[in-house]
């Protein structure tokens, strides 16, 4: 962890590619100072400094030469912006100052690109990965095409959220102060989604026990913990192959039985459904259809049921299975 870093990076308006960038940089240092300025104001003593997003530098990625020398992120057509080229480099450190065990940094390095990452960057540099896959199929209509491009774009990015810190034509808001509002923003964020990396993976172990001890298509939990990507990877294993029902204490009180999947992305591939009579139901209802006196709930869509205690959780799972 750095006692201060000087950070320099464009003026003006500002985008997730820059502010996720400092963000990024602020984790592994206890102070930053930030100064966004010109191309003709970059600093010239560059070993007392990070310059990104600007500057031509191996953390720019607006000149043609940059371009080509940062290629694409791996495995993919997504040019490099200066929030992949940062987290690429500094990664390591990154996570130093985030506690995180160094045997997790390349895990944790992966899911932060694929989950965020890949997304500001390709927004950054214009590209729709989704225009890109349909030009490859021949058989798409440009109507076709058009539609499935309109509806990619219905949901409120992250790129967008960041893009409305910047002031309004009629405020009178600086944009330097509006920069280190969407950091502070960006950052808690960050923060946010490697904690849940970092547990999830610290919950591999703990699964991974619970797995060995099911039994009768049953795998039981005595408490939460994100087991339904550890359950599918398991693919070579007997044991995680048979387990049709997870129970676990709910969050909201009580107990859960939920299905697993065939498909981690086919969300209704059940291994062995709930009966459908069942979906949908709550309270007295729920309770008489399932012959379960402690049955509380059916969700809609039969992925969930909900619980009285553990007792009614594994009594609901044995007329399921049956």
């Amino acid at each position: 962890m750095y006692k201060k870093l000087n950070l320099y990076t464009h003026d003006g308006i500002f985008h997730a590619d820059d502010v996720f960038a400092t963000a990024l940089l602020s984790m592994m240092a206890e102070d930053i100072h930030v100064v966004r300025g010109g191309d003709t104001t970059v600093p010239e003593n560059k070993d007392e400094w990070i310059i990104y997003d600007i500057g031509g530098g191996e953390l720019d990625h607006h000149t043609a030469e940059n371009k080509e020398n940062n290629g694409c992120h791996p495995g993919t057509d997504i040019p490099y912006a200066s929030c992949g080229l940062v987290w690429k480099k500094y990664y390591r450190e990154i996570l130093a100052g985030q506690d995180c065990p160094e045997s997790y940094y390349e895990k944790v390095y992966a899911r932060l690109e694929t989950s965020l990452i890949l997304g500001i960057d390709a927004h950054d540099n214009g590209f729709n990965p989704i225009a890109e896959k349909l030009s490859s199929m021949p058989n798409v209509t440009d109507a076709q095409r058009k539609e499935v491009i309109s509806t990619s774009g219905t949901g409120f990015t992250i790129s967008q959220m960041i893009r409305d810190f910047n002031p309004t034509w009629n405020s009178d808001y600086s944009y330097d102060d509006a920069f280190m509002d969407a950091v502070s923003f960006a950052k808690d964020l960050l923060e946010l989604r490697l904690d849940s990396i970092i547990s999830s993976l610290d919950a591999r172990d703990f699964v991974l026990r619970c797995i060995s001890y099911s039994a009768n298509h049953i795998m039981i939990m005595d408490k939460f913990a994100p087991w339904e990507g550890i359950l599918n990877s398991q693919r070579n294993d007997p044991k995680a192959n048979d387990i049709w029902y997870v129970i676990y204490p709910a969050l909201r009180g009580g107990w859960n039985v939920q299905c697993a999947l065939m498909d981690s992305d086919d969300r209704t591939s059940y291994r062995h459904p709930f009966p459908e009579s069942w979906y949908g139901l709550r309270g007295e209802e729920f309770a008489k259809a399932s012959g379960v006196k402690g049955a509380d709930f059916c969700h809609v869509s039969g992925f969930l049921a909900g619980t009285k205690s553990e007792e009614d959780a594994l009594a609901l799972a044995s007329v399921a299975l049956r």
